[in-house]
């Protein structure tokens, strides 16, 4: 795991980066969103509604899709 800190405009165009927290497997976002990168709190969709964090299970969804894709 790593965590890496974004603190410019410019870093979050160059890495893709659409917020915090942003979850990534080699480089590919596991929740792509649509618009500019930026500087921002992210937003998830859940089953409670809007979170800054989305559910374990949609996580867990993303993850095991992401590497049975690989």
């Amino acid at each position: 795991m790593v965590h890496l800190v974004v603190d410019s405009e410019e870093d979050a165009a160059s890495l893709g980066f659409h917020g915090s927290p942003t979850f990534q497997i080699d480089g590919q976002d596991l929740f792509p969103v649509l618009g500019d990168p930026a500087l921002s709190c992210r937003i998830y969709p859940t089953t409670d509604g809007p979170r800054s964090l989305p559910d374990l299970e949609s996580l867990r969804t993303a993850i095991q899709e992401k590497f049975n894709g690989l």
